[in-house]
Parts: structure tokens; sequence; C-alpha cells
């Protein structure tokens, strides 16, 4: 990612908060994928159902403050 790429997203109404989170969730993820693929981490059989509810529209609105133009104070 470079100054462009934030240069971009901040052209598109995004704050740098919003900016921070969502690389810092990406970094998380490529993260924990790994560590799961190096310890041969496998998903167990019937885990559908938890995955489309956390991926539901309800589940979703818990992230708005992601999509929010407004600062969001860092504990």
């Amino acid at each position: 990612m470079g100054e462009s790429d934030i240069v971009g997203l901040r052209s598109i109404g995004l704050t740098d908060q919003q900016i921070l989170s969502t690389v810092a969730i990406t970094c998380m993820f490529n993260f924990m994928n790994r560590l799961a693929d190096g310890l041969g981490v496998e998903i167990p059989a019937g885990r559908e159902a938890a995955m489309a509810q956390w991926l539901s529209d309800e589940a979703q609105k818990s992230q708005d403050w992601l999509l929010t133009s407004e600062a969001v104070p860092v504990s």
C-alpha cells in the first residue's frame, strides 16, 4: 500500500481512522490465515451455518462504525 492508495481512499471520503482500521483488519486476517495454514487447522464439518450467520446482514450492521465518516476514539 502506497501513498497513492491512501490518497484514493481519502478521495472517496474515508478518514485516516477508517483507513487504519481497514489495514489493521486486513493484516490480522492475513496473519490468522497463515497461522492456521501453518498449524494445519481444519474447519470442522457443519460450520457453514455459523459462517452464514457471521456474514448475515445483522452481523454486518454491527460493523457500521467502520463505514462512518465520524472519528472513532481509540482506547
